[in-house]
Parts: C-alpha cells; structure tokens; sequence
C-alpha cells in the first residue's frame, strides 16, 4: 500500500512544499475527495501526466526500483510477481514496468477505489482486495490522503499526521488475511519470480511471517521505513540465505542464493 527510511521523501507531487503548505495541500486534497465529480477529475489528470512521465522515464517506481528489477531478469521470459501493497497500479509502482513487458502477477491491494483501477489498468493481473497481516480477522483501516500510506498501523498513521505526510481520509474495517494464505493463492498456478512488499509500518512484521525456505521468490523487494526495521529486515535475509543486492531509496532489494 502504505516516510520511509527517507532517501527522498515518499510524498513526490509535494516534495518541495513546507510542512504548512503540504499539511494545506492534503487538506484541500482530502475535501476534494469528499466530492466524488471533483476528485474523479482531478485523479484522471493526475494519472494521466503521472502515466505519461513513467512513459517519458521509463520507470514508474519511485527511485528506479523497477527499473533494477527489469534489468536483473532481462533475457529471460516474462516472469509472475506477487505485489503486496500494490497501491495505484502504475503510480510508484515496482511492478507496472514488469506488467508492460509481458509479466503478470497477483496484486493485493484493500481500498476499493484502488483495486477498481487495478482492474482497468492491468486486466491480465489477479487482484486481492484484501490486507495482509499475521492473524485473520476484520481490523481498523486508516485510509489516508494520500491513499498510497493508507495503514493498518495506529502508530504509523499517527505518526504520518503528526509529521504532516498526509491527512486522514477515513477509517473503517477491512479483511485481513495471513500472508501464508495470501502466497498459497498466488502460488497455485505459477511460481513466483519477484515478490515486492510495501505495507505502512507493518512490513518487518508481514515479512517475518514468510518462511522463506520453503516459498523462495527469486528476488525480494521490501521497505524499510526506519532503522529498527531495517535491521529486523536484514537478518531475515540473512536467516534465509538471501543476499541484499541493492538499497534504493526506502526499499531494500534481495535475491535467493
């Protein structure tokens, strides 16, 4: 989904903007959403640019993780992800550039508005309208503006609000699923390839679920929003016999031996 360990900040539309003027701009942003005709006009101009630059780019994750990803399977036919987190289908996305060169994948992703687009914009992907966390059950979901640090963590959208990352937008319930299930239906009919991870505030925990030894994605890339869960992250890998092979930006990127 969902201001990480912050090589550039998360928040690319407003990342020159002081506190004030951000806390501002998501203000208006979040009552804009209020109004559906308003807020549906403004998301398809902004997705439209946002579409066109990772055309430009040629990249639509936020520091080239895509784009590292790409390289390191190039030569090989395309393969299957499991994107966990999904959030918008191709803004700051890990997995679009893949999807456009002829892979597909399992994307899981809970807000509604979100999983509507994934299903217009990449139709050869299975989407999971679900989060994933360690127990099954319904739990409190902070929706937030903006949607992609939408938690499940109290703590992680209290700190969001206290920094001025992003306002909330709503609360209300959602289904969450154990991850091992969540792998199980991605992996009934293919292996996965890549498997990329980005949960506000919950990631360590969501990865420490995963055994690893078994369920063995070729490469991992998961963030790491502070050093405490960088670390936790990292001796996980290392647990596991996965070599970190780059850091870029908030996210760590790691692959089988």
């Amino acid at each position: 989904m969902p201001v990480r360990v912050h090589a550039a900040p998360c928040l690319c539309d407003f990342r020159n903007a002081s506190k004030d003027d951000l806390v501002l701009q998501l203000e208006l942003l979040n009552r804009a959403r209020q109004s559906p005709a308003i807020y549906a006009a403004w998301v398809r101009l902004r997705d439209v640019r946002s579409y066109y630059i990772g055309l430009r780019k040629k990249s639509f994750s936020q520091h080239g993780e895509d784009q590292f990803v790409a390289k390191y399977f190039a030569g090989r036919p395309p393969g299957f992800y499991l994107d966990i987190g999904a959030s918008h289908p191709f803004r700051i996305s890990n997995t679009y550039l893949l999807y456009r060169t002829g892979w597909r994948g399992v994307t899981v992703e809970p807000i509604p508005f979100l999983g509507a687009l994934h299903r217009k914009w990449r139709p050869r992907d299975r989407l999971l309208p679900v989060a994933v966390g360690r127990e099954p059950g319904r739990l409190p979901f902070f929706e937030m503006t903006p949607s992609v640090l939408s938690t499940l963590d109290r703590k992680t959208y209290e700190e969001y609000v206290r920094e001025g990352r992003a306002v909330l937008s709503k609360t209300y319930d959602i289904q969450v699923v154990p991850l091992d299930e969540v792998i199980r239906e991605a992996t009934r009919e293919n292996s996965v390839d890549f498997l990329s991870i980005d949960i506000e505030g919950l990631d360590a925990e969501v990865l420490e679920s995963i055994d690893l030894k078994s369920f063995r994605p070729e490469l991992v890339c998961v963030e790491c929003n502070d050093s405490e869960v960088k670390a936790r992250i990292e001796k996980m890998f290392s647990s596991c016999s996965y070599e970190i092979l780059t850091e870029l930006g908030c996210n760590v990127i790691a692959r089988a031996r």
